[in-house]
This record gives structure tokens, C-alpha cells and sequence, in this order.
């Protein structure tokens, strides 16, 4: 932190101390935000416990749901007495032989609910079998019911290791379930000695997911371990494996990984773009990482490798703005917020820079222009508080929050003004909720499957069990959707009231030193001579040009604001 902090008073101090706020864009990668990735954290909360390194995600992105991606291996043949529960199992086991699911089922289903003590021996491969033949079927919530008591009773369950590539499948083409990464854990045990090969890089993946999520920091770094450099986990993994130590507050290996990790994206240029994007997240991540530690030039470094095509440019323009400015560089911190104040960004939401552009002009005694900054401020992001709390206070329950997200998604009549819209828009895109809203669809579509199915099977014992236990689901994940929404408007509101606090307090300490409250030792203190440079350090393949009121997009990002401090 700058050396002079101590100088200014305690209001100024702390709203410095607490700068940059990685932690407010949710769209973006905030030491681990869901910026189009999808790591596992249910809670959403990717960083370090008091929130500094930001946000981040659950569940791995959603794999097509057509098809089968894994063909888990059958138990083979099983010995069965000669008895009407035996029959039963046998008949479900041969219709699953010739691929008739429904009927297989039922028969399975018999097995399971048979109230004879001489099913028992028969029950455990009935519930493997049915879950087995409801994955078939496409309905894989249904399926987990019957995992779900597989793995309860846990090696004690003669199909307990049959059933982990099944949940693995499941795992992967059912997003939004917030247990998975739970469900997948309980195998812990058989890993990696027990499992086939071809899922040792994918459940390692979603260990060390599990793990992170729960805290248990260095077993989540011993299963990321384990994912090869082959696998298509990798290079998530690695991402992951450094936000896990700078969660641990251990910068260098961090570095290490995500400089790995940015090697690996160069050497696969332009066959995976979701790669590329992962490799523009490392970088913002290290300069991020760079930040955090004091190193502010290596920090600069990484931010301007962002380029201006990236979907994190803006945010690398914004935060590189912290970083000029702890370094004194306050021409290039006001050159990069006065990009940020284009008109191609109308619609963007940065409340923190003109809190930003307020301190710097502070700092350089320049205090008519210190209340221009929080006239700015106060015109642009009032309306949209007020806007705000007027919408948090028509949403009363979670599914009043659910409901309103819904109808965003359907483009049914919802207009606030532009920016609030932006804001909404991009709060409710978190790939937490996203997932949230995949899960009750896809909850909808077993429902509809049991609905419109074959009338026999439908209105089934079967059918009408996995229907009330689906509608049950569904109820208790509308509330978490809601309640995710309710978490994410908050959080909104609650940034902008801080930012609001912060810029009247600005203003106060602008009044107290207009008014010669700060000494006149103290402001010998505080004066800073900047540099007769104009234009700063300009590339040879650059010209200097004077700013004429009209901004051309191919100048974003190079602009410079010449400051001169005023104090005296």
C-alpha cells in the first residue's frame, strides 16, 4: 500500500485499503468467477474466506445430453434361485438385454419394493439395475434416487464400485445439482486403483473440486494432481490448482501454474476457443495475483496483454487503473478511465471509476475536479439504486426471485433502463443460476417424460414414485434458484450503497481540506510534481494525438490525461 496512505484520514484510508474490488463483476473471472467456467463451487464463493479473491462457480460445463459419452462396464451374469422374486430380476435383466428400459424397470422396480425378507439378497442388484436402466432412459434424476441408496450404504453395498462411472455419467450431463460433487466424493476410497482408466482424469478433477469447495486445500491439490496431461481436465485443472494456492496465500507456486497453464493455451492457438478464453483468465488472473502481492509493474504487465477483443479487456482496463495509480502513475490511471467513459461503454457497470478518478484528484489537491468526479458518480448510479431497490422490493419470496428470472429469460415485459439492464443481465447470466435454471429444466423434461411416456409405464407404481419425488426436487431447486438470484441483487445493491458511502466520504475529506483542516506540513507532504512528459513512454509505432472530444475505438486503452498536482 502507497506510503503516504497514513497521511490522509481514516474515511480515505480505508476506501483505499480496500481497492481494487476484484470481487464485484460476476461475470467476471474474480480469482475465480464463473467467466464461462465452471469449477463446482456450490456456494459460489471462490476465493479466500473474506471474499478478496472474488467469486467462482459450479458444476463443469453441461455436456449434450444425446448419446452416451461413457459406456460404463456391466457387472456380467448373476447366479439367481429359483423364486418369483428371482424371476422377476431375471426378466428385468433379459428385457434390459434387448434394450426395452420401461419394462425392465417395472420388473426391477418389483425386486426393490418386494415387502419378502427373501428378496433382500436380490434388492442391492435391483437397485443397481434400475438406476442403471433410468440413466438409459434419460432420466437421470430418477436414476440418482437409486444411486443415492447405493451409495449410503457405501462399500457395504455389493454394487457400491459398479456404481461410480454411472454417477460419473450422470455428473457430467446433469448440471445444477449441488450434491454431485458430494456423490462423486464418496468414491473417494476406490480411486485411483478401482477405477478405470478412462474416468481417473475426470473424477480426479471433480475431487479436487469437491475438496476445494469443503476447504480440505491440500487434498483438493493432491487429486488435481492426479488429472494427466492429456486430459481434457488439465488445463482447468491447473487454473484451479493456483486459485487454490493463492487461496492458501502462496503466490509462487500460483504463478507457476497459471504460467504453465498459459503455455499450454499457446501451444493449442486456435483449436479450442473456450481454451483461449481460459488463457485469457490466467492472465488477468496473474496480474490479479501480481496486485495482491505489491507487485504492481509485473501486474501492469499481465493486464496489458488482454487484448481489446477479450471479453475481460474491460475489466483488465479498469483494475490496470488500481495499479497505475498505486505506482503513482496517475496520468495513465485517468487515461484508462477516460477510455472506460467512451460512449461504446454507455451501458457498462463501473461505479468504482469514478470513485477511482475522485481519489486520484484528491491526491493531487485538485478538488473541483474531485467533486465533478462524485457529481459524475451521483447522476449515473443514483437512478439505478433507486431502480434497484424498487425491484429487490417488488421480490418477496425465493420464488418470486425464481419467477422474475424466468420471465427475463423469456423476454416477457421486463425494461429498466439500459445499464440496469446490463447489470441485471449480467447478474443473472452467473453460471451458477444458469445452471440452477438447467437443472429445473431438465427436472421438467423427466417430468414431461413421465407425462407423455407409454400410459403403462407412466402410471406405474414406478412412474408415479419418481413423479412425486421429482416434483419435490423441483420445489426445493426453484428455492435455491431463487435464493441464488435474491444473493446476487443483493449484492448488487449492497456495492452500490458502499460505492455511495465511499464517494460522500470523499467529499467530506475534500470540504475538510478545502478548508485548510489538513495542515500545511501535511500538504507540503502530500505534493507530488508529475512529470513535464506529456504523452508518457510512446512506442515508435505510435503518434501522440491531442483528445478533440471524439473517441475512435482503435484509441481505447492508449489514452493519457495529463495531471499536474495542486498541492502546495
Amino acid at each position: 500500500m502507497r506510503k503516504s496512505l497514513h497521511l490522509l484520514s481514516c474515511l480515505v484510508c480505508s476506501l483505499l485499503i480496500s481497492a481494487p474490488a476484484f470481487a464485484q463483476n460476476d461475470d467476471g473471472f474474480d480469482f475465480g468467477d464463473d467467466e464461462g467456467f465452471d469449477f463446482g463451487d456450490d456456494d459460489g464463493d471462490f476465493g479466500d474466506d473474506d471474499g478478496d479473491f472474488g467469486e467462482f462457480e459450479p458444476e463443469p460445463e453441461p455436456e449434450p445430453t444425446s448419446g452416451f459419452e461413457y459406456q460404463p462396464a456391466d457387472v456380467g451374469p448373476v447366479t439367481l434361485p429359483n423364486t418369483p422374486v428371482a424371476r422377476f430380476l431375471q426378466e428385468g435383466l433379459a428385457f434390459y438385454e434387448v434394450g426395452d428400459w420401461e419394462s425392465a424397470s417395472i420388473f426391477f422396480w418389483r425386486v426393490v419394493n418386494e415387502p419378502d425378507v427373501g428378496a433382500d439378497p436380490l434388492r442391492p442388484r435391483a437397485q443397481f439395475e434400475l438406476a442403471k436402466t433410468l440413466v438409459k432412459m434419460e432420466m437421470l434424476q430418477g436414476a440418482l434416487l437409486f444411486f443415492d441408496e447405493v451409495i449410503d450404504a457405501g462399500s457395504a453395498h455389493p454394487y457400491f464400485e459398479a456404481s461410480a462411472p454411472w454417477v460419473l455419467v450422470i455428473a457430467r450431463r446433469l448440471p445444477g445439482d449441488i450434491e454431485m460433487l458430494r456423490r462423486v466424493a464418496a468414491f473417494e476410497d476406490v480411486f485411483p486403483d478401482r477405477i478405470e482408466e478412462k474416468y481417473r482424469d475426470e473424477m480426479a478433477f471433480m475431487l479436487g473440486q469437491h475438496f476445494y469447495n469443503v476447504g480440505e486445500l491440500d487434498r483438493a491439490l493432491q487429486y488435481l494432481g492426479f488429472v494427466t496431461e492429456v486430459s481434457e481436465y488439465h488445463e482447468r485443472a491447473l487454473f484451479l490448482r493456483a486459485i487454490t494456492h493463492i487461496r492458501q496465500y502462496d503466490a509462487q507456486p500460483a504463478v507457476d501454474e497459471l504460467i504453465e497453464l498459459m503455455v499450454s493455451v499457446e501451444d493449442s492457438r486456435g483449436r479450442d476457443e473456450e481454451l483461449q478464453r481460459l488463457g485469457e483468465v490466467a492472465r488477468i488472473s496473474m496480474a490479479r495475483t501480481f496486485y495482491s502481492t505489491g507487485e504492481y509493474g509485473k501486474a501492469i504487465e499481465y493486464y496489458q496483454q488482454i487484448p481489446q477483443r477479450s471479453e475481460y479487456w474491460l475489466e483488465a482496463l479498469f483494475e490496470s487503473s488500481w495499479a497505475y495509480f498505486q505506482t503513482d502513475q496517475f496520468n495513465r490511471a485517468l487515461g484508462n478511465l477516460h477510455s472506460l467513459n467512451a460512449p461504446f461503454f454507455n451501458d457498462e457497470y463501473y461505479p468504482e471509476a469514478p470513485v477511482l478518478q475522485a481519489v486520484i484528484f484528491f491526491y493531487n489537491c485538485r478538488f473541483q475536479e474531485v467533486r465533478l468526479a462524485v457529481e459524475e458518480f451521483d447522476y449515473v448510479y443514483e437512478p439505478l439504486r433507486e431502480e434497484l431497490e424498487l425491484l429487490v422490493d417488488g421480490l418477496e419470496s425465493n420464488s418470486d426471485y425464481h419467477a422474475f428470472l424466468t420471465e427475463l429469460d423469456e423476454q416477457l415485459d421486463r425494461r429498466f433502463d439500459p445499464r440496469l439492464q446490463q447489470i441485471v443481465n449480467a447478474a443473472l447470466s452467473d453460471r451458477s443460476i444458469r445452471n440452477s435454471l438447467a437443472f429445473i429444466d431438465s427436472l421438467d423434461i423427466e417430468l414431461e417424460t413421465i407425462e407423455y411416456g407409454d400410459p403403462g409405464w407412466s402410471n406405474s407404481d414406478l412412474g408415479e414414485f419418481l413423479e412425486q419425488e421429482i416434483l419435490a426436487i423441483r420445489e426445493f431447486a426453484i428455492s435455491d434458484a431463487g435464493q441464488l438470484v435474491r444473493n446476487r441483487l443483493d449484492a448488487i445493491l449492497g456495492d452500490l450503497q458502499s460505492k455511495q458511502r465511499d464517494a460522500s466520504a470523499i467529499l467530506v475529506e475534500t470540504d475538510l481540506a478545502e478548508a485548510n483542516a489538513i495542515s500545511s506540513d501535511l500538504s507540503a507532504e502530500l505534493f507530488r510534481g508529475e512529470s513535464d512528459d506529456v504523452a508518457g513512454d510512446v512506442h515508435p509505432e505510435q503518434m501522440y494525438w491531442e483528445f478533440e472530444g471524439e473517441y475512435w475505438r482503435d484509441e481505447l486503452g492508449y489514452y493519457f490525461y495529463h495531471i499536474e498536482s495542486a498541492c502546495r
